[in-house]
C-alpha cells in the first residue's frame, strides 16, 4: 500500500462499484436514477467503499448522480474521478475542471483525482504539477492515473511525489497489462484498480457468439474492426476469444461456481492488484458480485485459467489499449 493511501479517510475495498453505466446512453440503455442511487447505498451496506466516477461518463451525468447518491452518507466511501482531454491544457482548466466535478459530486473534496487519457500531445509535467497543487490545497487527498503504460509511468516518476493507483482494464480476457505494466507499475508504488473486469459482460457467460454483443461493446480489439464504431485496423480475435470463455466457462462449471464469480476472484489473486472495479446497475448486480470477494481459488485452479487464457493473451499482445491498434498508453 503507497503510504500516501493512508492519508484517505478509509482504505480502498478489494472490489470498488463503477458508476459510468449509471449515465445510461448508447452503450448502456436507459437508467433509472432512482434505481442508481439505491445500487450505490447497497454498495455501501455491502462495505465497499470507492466508487469511481468520471465527467466523461455522461458528459457529468454520473457524477451528478453519484452526489445525489452520496447525500448523508458522504462520510462512508472515497470518491475518485477523472480529468482528460481540453482540461488538462493548463493549471488554471485542471483548477477549473476540478471544481465543476466538485460541483457536480456535491462535495468539498474528491478522494482520488485521476488522468483518465494522456494524450500525445500533452505536457504530463505541467498536468502533474497543477494536480499537486489541488491536492496541496487539500481539494483532493491522493492523486493517480489511467492507462499509463511504462514510458508514461517513467515520465511521471521523474516529476511527481505520491501517486498511489494505475487503473486500467485488466480480465482474462484482456491482460496486457501482464506484459510490462505491471512491473512498472509496482517500481512506481502505484496499486492496479481494474476496469471491465468481466470484459463488458463478456465474462458473465451471457453472449456464446461475436454475433450476440451488443453494438458498442464488439468495439474493442477482441472484434473485428467492421463492427459498428470501432477504431482500430485489426481482424479481431472473435474465434479465439468466444473458444477461450468456452474454455473458462468449463472451470467455472467443474468449480461450481459462476464464472462472473471465478473471473473477478481471479483478478483479486493477481499481482498488483489494489481493487476491482465492477459495473452495477441495481442492488442485485452488486450482491452477485460481492460473493467473489469470498471466494478463493487454489494455485491449481489459478493456473488452469491462466493457461486456458494464455493463447488470447499472447495473440492480442502488449497492447493495453482496448479500443485502438496504435495505443494511446505512451
Amino acid at each position: 500500500m503507497n503510504s500516501r493511501e493512508n492519508e484517505l479517510p478509509h482504505p480502498i475495498s478489494p472490489l470498488s462499484l463503477g458508476a459510468w453505466a449509471f449515465a445510461g446512453g448508447a452503450l448502456w440503455g436507459d437508467q433509472d436514477e432512482v434505481l442508481s442511487i439505491a445500487t450505490i447505498h447497497a454498495a455501501l451496506d455491502a462495505g465497499i467503499t470507492l466508487i469511481d466516477t468520471a465527467p466523461g461518463y455522461g458528459n457529468g451525468l454520473s457524477e451528478e448522480i453519484v452526489g445525489r447518491g452520496l447525500r448523508g452518507h458522504r462520510d462512508r466511501t472515497l470518491i475518485a474521478t477523472k480529468i482528460s482531454g481540453k482540461n488538462m491544457a493548463s493549471k488554471e482548466s485542471v483548477t477549473a475542471a476540478c471544481e465543476d466535478s466538485l460541483r457536480r459530486l456535491q462535495t468539498d473534496r474528491i478522494d482520488l483525482f485521476q488522468i483518465h487519457w494522456l494524450g500525445a500531445e500533452d505536457q504530463l509535467d505541467e498536468i502533474v504539477a497543477a494536480m499537486e497543487s489541488l491536492r496541496d490545497a487539500g481539494k483532493v487527498l491522493a492523486l493517480g492515473v489511467c492507462n499509463f503504460g511504462p514510458q508514461s509511468l517513467a515520465g511521471l516518476s521523474t516529476s511527481s511525489t505520491g501517486w498511489i493507483t494505475n487503473q486500467l482494464c485488466y480480465n482474462l480476457l484482456w491482460r496486457a497489462v501482464e506484459f510490462a505494466i505491471t512491473e512498472a507499475s509496482e517500481k512506481n508504488d502505484m496499486g492496479i484498480l481494474c476496469y471491465s473486469p468481466l470484459q463488458q459482460g463478456l465474462l458473465t457467460g451471457r453472449f456464446t457468439h461475436a454475433s450476440e454483443v451488443p453494438v458498442g461493446r464488439n468495439r474493442t480489439r477482441h472484434f473485428n474492426n467492421k463492427q459498428e464504431m470501432a477504431q482500430h485496423n485489426e481482424d479481431g480475435q472473435e474465434k479465439l476469444t468466444f473458444a477461450t470463455i468456452d474454455r473458462i466457462r468449463s472451470i467455472a462449471e467443474d468449480l461450481g461456481q459462476p464464472m462472473a464469480d471465478v473471473a473477478l476472484a481471479w483478478l483479486l489473486h493477481q499481482r498488483g492488484v489494489r481493487s476491482v472495479i465492477f459495473g452495477a446497475r441495481s442492488p442485485a448486480q452488486v450482491a452477485a458480485n460481492m460473493r467473489a470477494a469470498s471466494l478463493k481459488l487454489d494455485g491449481s485452479t489459478l493456473s488452469a485459467l491462466n493457461q486456458a487464457t494464455d493463447g488470447l493473451k499472447q495473440a492480442l499482445g502488449p497492447n493495453a489499449d482496448l479500443w485502438a491498434a496504435k495505443s494511446r498508453i505512451i
